[in-house]
């Protein structure tokens, strides 16, 4: 059946048949879905009146029906449009780096300090130090791979302000576009400290000649869990003991100099922080010229008032002849760090027990490993095929 053609031309214009309220023509039948009648589309013509100013409306239909994962993806290499990918996911895991200088800090023991890469356009997040508690792997050029414990703070967030505006693409308020063409990766360096034993790693210790070059290579481990453990709840826990021996110092330190940007702990804004170190006997003391310090650190800005207890005693008899701790069991938290020692780890644990503190975080117990979510179609559905 034809629908009826309407005369527009004392009107000057011919309008659209569809804003006309007309039916289209076509010449089989019109139901719902087109007939596919060859390979080639339907092409329905618009109107039944005269061609007029050589116009006529045409309006395309697909004939094949599509699935909606078909249409989605339409070829196999489609999702990679849409995978997130990190930055420097393909950069090399080792990076140059450069001995500065080393101290002894304990007969055996030197803190050796390298210039290290930190930049997250040349080092990708799952090789970067991230949290205390991580080990720093090293190596002469070509020459044996080394763990050793990092006795340094993460470096601070704002370091690389500027490789994350560039690896986003962002503009800062005095650029009109970004400039085109390949760019050479920022590079952001950081002083990497580290406690280094005399067997554990002699090459290192025995660097002495500044600029030699090194290589730094992958961040191992997942540092101190302190997100499961709640003790980042400044208001829930104010007081902190942490109970420290061995290679345990190494990460410490690295707790009580890291600043609010650095993954610390926000001592400052605690109440009471003692720390029990135990040490064989005074020479094996390491850092002992920084207690004051670190003290000075956590009384600003709000008073905290942090105190080194250095012991030869068992943690038991530190903790128990301490007169100026005052806390509260409820409001208590322990961070245990022994270096890996589960000896040393048991008697704090037991200090706890008895001590009724319940909330504790020891560095044998990692944090648990990062899951960045992904925008594939394939990588969501085998997210929720796995729950």
């Amino acid at each position: 059946m034809r629908a009826k053609t309407m005369n527009y031309a004392a009107m000057g214009s011919q309008p659209s048949p569809i804003n006309a309220g007309m039916v289209p023509s076509c010449s089989g039948r019109c139901n719902s879905r087109p007939v596919a009648s060859s390979s080639r589309p339907h092409v329905l013509m618009m109107g039944g009146g005269k061609k007029q100013a050589g116009m006529r409306h045409r309006m395309s239909v697909s004939t094949s029906a599509v699935s909606d994962e078909e249409d989605l993806i339409q070829f196999p290499e489609r999702m990679r449009w849409y995978e997130t990918k990190f930055c420097a996911d393909d950069a090399p895991d080792w990076n140059s780096a450069t001995f500065l200088r080393s101290e002894d800090v304990a007969p055996g023991l030197r803190n050796v300090v390298v210039l290290a890469e930190v930049s997250r356009e040349r080092v990708p997040l799952r090789n970067a130090y991230k949290s205390p508690g991580q080990k720093a792997t090293v190596r002469l050029i070509d020459g044996q791979e080394y763990q050793l414990a990092v006795s340094s703070p993460p470096p601070s967030q704002f370091l690389n302000k500027k490789p994350l505006f560039i690896a986003r693409g962002d503009l800062f308020a005095y650029e009109v576009k970004s400039a085109s063409g390949p760019k050479e990766p920022t590079s952001v360096q950081a002083e990497v400290h580290m406690l280094v034993g005399e067997r554990e790693a002699p090459d290192i210790f025995k660097l002495q000649e500044e600029n030699t070059p090194v290589e730094v290579g992958p961040f191992l481990g997942n540092g101190l869990d302190f997100k499961g453990s709640g003790i980042l709840a400044i208001f829930r826990f104010p007081t902190l003991v942490m109970f420290v021996s061995g290679k345990g110092i190494a990460t410490a330190r690295a707790l009580l100099e890291a600043t609010d940007e650095s993954y610390g702990l926000n001592l400052a804004s605690r109440k009471q922080v003692k720390v029990y170190y135990k040490t064989p006997n005074e020479a094996s003391a390491c850092y002992r010229d920084l207690y004051p310090k670190w003290s000075a650190l956590a009384a600003e800005p709000h008073g905290c008032d942090l105190d080194v207890v250095q012991t030869r005693q068992s943690f038991g008899r530190a903790f128990d002849d301490d007169d100026t701790l005052a806390y509260s069991p409820e409001y208590t938290a322990a961070i245990i760090l022994t270096g890996g020692d589960p000896e040393e780890e048991a008697e704090a644990r037991e200090v706890c027990k008895e001590a009724e503190i319940t909330t504790i975080c020891a560095d044998s117990e990692e944090a648990a490993e990062l899951k960045h979510l992904d925008s594939t179609a394939s990588n969501f559905k085998r997210y929720m095929g796995n729950k």
